[in-house]
């Protein structure tokens, strides 16, 4: 009991929004709310008289990061989760803000850094040029130019007309800005063919896609002769094979030909990304991931389940598939889209493997951004084991694009974690520990490992002394 006493003389602040009631007068109402909704836990609402010292706290959630107590108004009345407040004598509300804040970061993780801009590369007459793409700022990039037969290498030029290297193989680096380089030639014919030579020569052409150079050491090849071609790709593109003539020739980066009988066309192809996952086709960029949360609680509850994406441009029809624990099942009756996923037509389908279901959103578009795609609640029964988690998971995704691609995404699974109702050190027991670390916390003492979740034990969204004194029946009961 003396440590209750000091509860009123800890962590007071400036915040007194009316001034002392008369005598006797009725307690009033605190209202404390979170944005947004599901952004973090509050502890401290309820009835007061006024000149009450009250505690109230806001924790945030896995990949949420507490922001500031403000009033309705937005004023920002503290930057600290938990302090100390001087009830008045008129109804109160205060918000509680939390910033969207991944400790694990998603991938890709949104910035400045995973921007990409177009570097093209075009070849004035008399040549041509390889190396364009997307690439991040700053980046170094290969770019090459080909000369034809009778010409020369006369410079790279960038948009404004402006010489930039001579070099013909040239390492760039990119701007963060989309921007288009030239490559010029100018005639000058070295030693002409005669009109009575016999034709013994041949053309061999190299090209390539974006992503990378392709270069040989001759663009007019004797026939019996070799020519040595090679392909580089630039960082973010994985080198996919030399096509001839549309036909895949070899896989190696580098190889020497020996000229035929006739003109020869080589292609270099790259893709995109190599890291990225290749179902359901080509990768994009990392630039999609959907994930779960992680939820603790405890036997006999439902819990939610919310669905987010993150993504560096606009998506629209998508599928992807979930699969749960026989401890946390989903009640499909409860999914809810988000605001922002408003527009999408939502259909689930049980898939022939247990606890999986298959969900196809369509006919609606979601903007880049970090977005809560939908929501479901997860029945615990009261039969679950405690002091362990379950995973839940999300794989076969597939994304449609504004070009009309259809892509992957990069995924994280959740967990929920479940603990008895009053465990709140999760030790797996209920004991005077728990109770103590209980009333540490009403008083604004942190203890380590303190598991919010579960110490509500009377479970009326208030963390007090009450739930101490629960602490000791569910002890006595047992």
């Amino acid at each position: 009991m003396t440590v209750f006493a000091v509860i009123p003389l800890l962590g007071q602040d400036d915040f007194n929004p009316s001034s002392p009631s008369e005598p006797g007068a009725p307690p009033t109402k605190l209202v404390l709310l979170a944005e947004p909704a599901d952004g973090g836990t509050l502890y401290g609402g309820g009835k007061y008289v006024s000149e009450t010292n009250i505690s109230i706290s806001a924790y945030a959630k896995t990949n949420f990061k507490f922001a500031a107590w403000t009033d309705t108004k937005g004023n920002i009345i503290s930057i600290n989760s938990s302090y100390i407040i001087c009830k008045g004598t008129d109804n109160d509300t205060l918000v509680a803000h939390f910033d969207f804040n991944p400790g694990s970061p998603a991938e890709p993780v949104p910035g400045s850094n995973l921007v990409y801009y177009r570097l093209d590369v075009e070849a004035g007459y008399g040549g041509s040029a390889s190396g364009g793409g997307r690439y991040q700022c700053g980046k170094q990039v290969r770019i090459n130019a080909t000369c034809n037969a009778n010409f020369e290498f006369a410079g790279w030029t960038n948009d404004e007309g402006t010489l930039v290297s001579m070099e013909k193989n040239y390492s760039y680096t990119t701007n963060a800005f989309p921007e288009t380089l030239t490559a010029n030639f100018k005639f000058n014919p070295n030693s002409p063919t005669e009109p009575s030579d016999p034709i013994l020569r041949h053309n061999i052409t190299v090209d390539c896609t974006e992503g990378g150079t392709a270069e040989s050491n001759a663009t007019v090849v004797l026939s019996g002769n070799k020519a040595y071609l090679t392909a580089n790709p630039n960082p973010g593109y994985l080198f996919i094979g030399w096509y001839l003539n549309g036909v895949l020739y070899t896989k190696d980066l580098s190889f020497t030909y020996v000229m035929g009988n006739e003109d020869v066309s080589f292609e270099a192809r790259f893709e995109f990304n190599p890291e990225a996952p290749s179902e359901p086709s080509q990768p994009s960029d990392k630039q999609y991931a959907l994930y779960l949360m992680s939820e603790i609680t405890f036997p006999g509850t439902q819990i939610d389940c919310p669905l987010y994406l993150t993504s560096l441009a606009p998506l629209h029809d998508m599928t992807f598939r979930l699969t749960f624990p026989e401890e946390a099942q989903p009640d499909w009756n409860t999914l809810q889209l988000d605001d922002k996923a408003q527009g999408y037509a939502v259909e689930v389908n049980e898939t022939d493997s247990a606890n999986v279901w298959q969900l196809t959103m369509t006919g609606g578009t979601v903007t880049a951004g970090n977005t809560k795609l939908l929501n479901i609640k997860l029945n615990v029964p009261e039969t679950t084991a405690c002091g362990t988690s379950y995973q839940v998971k999300i794989n076969q995704v597939s994304v449609t694009e504004e070009n009309g691609n259809t892509v992957t995404a990069s995924t994280r699974n959740g967990r929920v974690y479940v603990y008895k109702l009053g465990d709140n050190n999760g030790d797996g027991e209920i004991n005077v520990t728990d109770k103590m670390n209980t009333v540490l916390h009403v008083v604004g003492m942190t203890t380590k490992d303190f598991i919010r979740e579960v110490a509500d034990v009377n479970e009326d969204g208030t963390l007090d002394v009450s739930d101490a004194m629960g602490v000791i029946s569910i002890l006595l009961d047992e």
